[in-house]
């Protein structure tokens, strides 16, 4: 294929993508269950696409070619979104953690949580070859991957195991991304019988049902005579310069692309494990030293996060409407079993993590602060804001600031790892990686341990 027939394959790939992506919106919009289970119309359209597409009914015959590109997209566009996670970070400042042990004990659950789900997906994979079951080699990742890392994080797992030559990457992409969903949809439904028990109880602190959401949140869209709209960020150049928007696309794919340059020295130097970590590890690394040195020339007044996270959020539309509707459904259906099983205890053991340490640790307010790890620790950071919203409308407790602090500090340290246990699990084997997972989330513990008194039940 020549590189004009290639582009023209990539424009006609988003233009399906893009009417997937309008048909979800309009149908977020209009249908009821949707916004009961606040699906994001990314998720609609692709499951649209699947659904309509040659992997199910084959009403609409997608050529091979656009399906192909739908599957490699994600493990494209991860890069440049993961590369954003060091973008715009900002130094600590203010109080030291050891003043904030609900952040600490947020922190904990988040990391901790993330890394006892590798362990209940790896144990599944053991436990399924040991039984003469049907399990690749790295089966069991993509429960934490797409309950943790949702979607967007689906794409990573299956670009860092083509990286690997893994003959398995899609089938085990399109593992993760129904995995996503069943966390995504797991959470809002978890969530809202956990904070209507609560209430019941007298758990909660402001509300008693769950019950507060504002109608545009349900409906996706901000109707004029509805809440006020909220900024896309701060322009901060001169446009017959350099569009804002520009300067931070132009970052962000300098470091995705150096990322490969870097990842493929390391690989013809074969420096061990760090041949095997994928090319978004080596996109983060690249873009925490530019941003070293973009703070060290004081010029870091020409970025702005709420800009960052826009176009990561653009970017992880096109991504998980592409990874969705290109899932292999024959070759996923195959592992429908450890599939019900690792789903089933991963729910079980997230919540409870979150409700154990949360009730035990949790200084105050302990109910509503669990809702935003336990949205996050099974779908997406949205997920956890939308809970926290609904048992603390008002936002009268602190609840939403602690998890939003808890969260980024979680994101520095659970991104790298996984990457890590990717080529662990891959290189030595599943045991090895369920044992390494343990050990990571007992080590996630230890701040919460150390710092944060024991409450009384």
């Amino acid at each position: 294929m020549t590189v004009s027939a290639a582009m023209t394959l990539m424009l006609k790939a988003f233009a399906v993508f893009s009417v997937l992506l309008l048909i979800g919106a309009f149908l977020r919009a209009k249908v009821k269950i949707f916004q009961t289970l606040y699906l994001p119309a990314c998720v609609i359209g692709g499951f649209l696409g699947l659904i309509v597409g040659p992997n199910v009914l084959n009403v609409i015959p997608f050529p091979e070619e656009l399906m192909s590109a739908a599957s490699s997209l994600p493990g494209v566009l991860i890069v440049p979104v993961l590369a954003a996670v060091p973008m715009c970070m900002q130094p600590a400042g203010g109080k030291g953690l050891t003043k904030q042990k609900d952040i600490i004990t947020i922190f904990s659950i988040l990391t901790g949580g993330c890394f006892l789900q590798f362990v209940v997906g790896l144990l599944v994979n053991v436990g399924c070859r040991a039984a003469g079951g049907e399990a690749y080699a790295t089966f069991g990742l993509e429960l934490p991957f797409g309950f943790c890392g949702g979607h967007g994080m689906a794409g990573s797992l299956g670009s860092a195991l083509k990286d690997l030559n893994a003959p398995y990457w899609e089938v085990a992409q399109g593992v993760a991304s129904t995995s996503a969903t069943v966390g995504l949809v797991g959470a809002i439904v978890v969530g809202v019988i956990l904070i209507n028990m609560a209430a019941r109880r007298g758990y909660t602190t402001v509300v008693k049902t769950g019950e507060a959401i504002s109608k545009d949140v349900q409906r996706g869209y901000y109707a004029p005579d509805g809440e006020e709209r909220p900024s896309l960020g701060v322009q901060t150049t001169v446009p017959n310069s350099i569009e804002t928007l520009t300067l931070h696309l132009a970052l962000l794919f300098a470091a995705s692309g150096g990322a490969y340059i870097l990842s493929g020295w390391v690989g013809k130097l074969n420096i061990g494990i760090l041949s095997a970590m994928a090319t978004w590890f080596y996109a983060m690394i690249l873009m925490a030293v530019f941003w070293c040195i973009i703070r060290g020339c004081r010029i870091e007044y020409l970025f702005d996060e709420t800009v960052k996270n826009k176009i990561t959020g653009f970017l992880s539309d096109y991504i998980i409407v592409a990874a969705i509707m290109s899932i292999p459904v024959d070759l996923v259906m195959t592992y429908w079993l450890p599939m019900l099983i690792m789903f089933a205890l991963g729910i079980l053991v997230t919540v409870l993590v979150c409700y154990g340490i949360g009730r035990r640790f949790l200084r105050e307010f302990w109910f509503e602060k669990i809702l935003g790890p336990l949205g996050s620790n099974m779908g997406v950071y949205v997920s956890g804001m939308l809970l926290t919203k609904m048992a603390d409308p008002e936002l009268k407790t602190p609840a939403l600031k602690d998890y939003a602090l808890g969260y980024t500090l979680a994101s520095f340290v659970n991104t790298p790892l996984m990457a890590l246990l990717i080529s662990v699990t891959f290189t030595r084997g599943a045991l090895t990686g369920a044992l390494l997972s343990l050990g990571i989330a007992a080590m996630c513990f230890v701040p919460m341990i150390v710092f944060c008194r024991r409450q009384a039940v």
